[in-house]
């Protein structure tokens, strides 16, 4: 299992707008990722234009393979014209 954490920078004043597209279509289409078993996205209380997400993967191949279907694709499109930034995506793994 491969863990990775992603953080997503919204515009000013489009984290409500970001948030409700998240829930209502972005989780959704994470939820059909091959190779993901879980997929999570958290809100930050201090910055609420930065957005977290939380997967996990059965492998880093399953994830590399799974960008490029068309739930991924379309997930990134959603949220293009709404970035202002993102921070390095890592994976981790347990110890």
């Amino acid at each position: 299992m491969v863990l990775e954490r992603a953080e997503f920078i919204a515009r000013d004043g489009t984290g409500d707008e970001v948030g409700e597209m998240l829930r209502t279509r972005g989780l959704p289409l994470a939820a059909t990722y091959t190779g993901c078993l879980s997929f999570r996205a958290l809100r930050c209380v201090e910055q609420p234009e930065t957005f977290l997400f939380l997967a996990e993967w059965e492998s880093i191949e399953a994830h590399k393979e799974s960008r490029h279907e068309p739930a991924h694709v379309e997930f990134r499109e959603m949220l293009l014209p709404f970035a202002a930034g993102a921070r390095e995506t890592l994976h981790f793994t347990e110890l």
